[in-house]
């Protein structure tokens, strides 16, 4: 199995004295093993689970704390035909997306082909695993976690405004979003819409009970976007958003129409 290793770098505040609270240092170490294995499970099996002891067809383990801020590496040993940059590249995406760092959709396809099945999916299900991992940082605003390869490159840097963003309000929404599907999961109830109020693309998932018809117009939708028609419809929707920004993080939706809702 080629092996990937992560470092774990907190720095400013009680750890550049090479220590953190007890207790909120063993959640976040924790949150990490969960985030870790949710992420790499899906990157190999290409679904989202929530079970996060262990990844399938992967090896997690945590290597010997290192002298420095606070710095201790994590190894993962992956089975099957993934090189170690997509796995990288994959963790970047995953981490960032939970915590509202990434805008723009991944171009390189063997990257877009281990996301796919994921969609919005998986960032969701990491909040609870990264809310532990910002532990250490809520309680000291001035620290910094940095996630990097051996080497140095920087994939995620979590602070206190990240760890505010995982932590969503549910707002009902009193007009429809309007917008046209760019990605859809049948299986899961996942998709992505581009949203034309906030001209930007969201995630959303479908409530169970929508017809066979509203959901028909989902696929009827992404199938105009991908013939570069217009393809636009009506969602009646509760909004996810961002305690600290108030953005935006998905939609759920309870309804949709072709027409405009009254």
């Amino acid at each position: 199995m080629p092996e990937i290793r992560l470092k774990f770098r907190y720095e400013n505040g009680t750890a550049d004295d090479n220590r953190l609270d007890l207790y909120d240092g063993a959640k976040s170490l924790e949150g990490i093993a969960r985030a870790l294995n949710i992420t790499i499970h899906a990157l190999v099996n290409g679904e989202v689970r929530t079970r996060a002891d262990a990844a399938a067809g992967a090896e997690l383990y945590i290597r010997a704390p290192q002298s420095g801020s606070f710095i201790f590496e994590a190894s993962i040993f992956i089975g099957g035909a993934i090189t170690s940059g997509i796995a990288y590249d994959f963790i970047k995406y995953a981490f960032n997306e939970a915590v509202g760092l990434h805008e723009d959709e991944p171009r390189r396809r063997p990257l877009q082909q281990r996301i796919e099945p994921t969609i919005g999916e998986l960032p969701a299900v990491l909040e609870t695993a990264l809310m532990d991992v910002h532990r250490p940082l809520l309680q000291e605003p001035e620290m910094r976690l940095f996630i990097t390869r051996p080497r140095g490159e920087v994939l995620a840097t979590f602070n206190q405004d990240t760890g505010l963003y995982l932590q969503p309000q549910s707002i009902i929404l009193p007009e429809p979003v309007i917008g046209n599907v760019t990605r859809y999961n049948t299986i899961s109830r996942w998709g992505k819409l581009y949203d034309r109020s906030e001209r930007r693309i969201i995630s959303f998932l479908l409530n169970p009970d929508l017809t066979d018809r509203e959901r028909s117009l989902i696929t009827w939708s992404l199938h105009e976007n991908n013939l570069g028609r217009d393809g636009r419809l009506y969602f009646k929707a509760t909004a996810v958003v961002s305690p600290n920004q108030q953005r935006t993080k998905r939609y759920l939706i309870s309804r949709i129409s072709e027409h405009p809702l009254q």
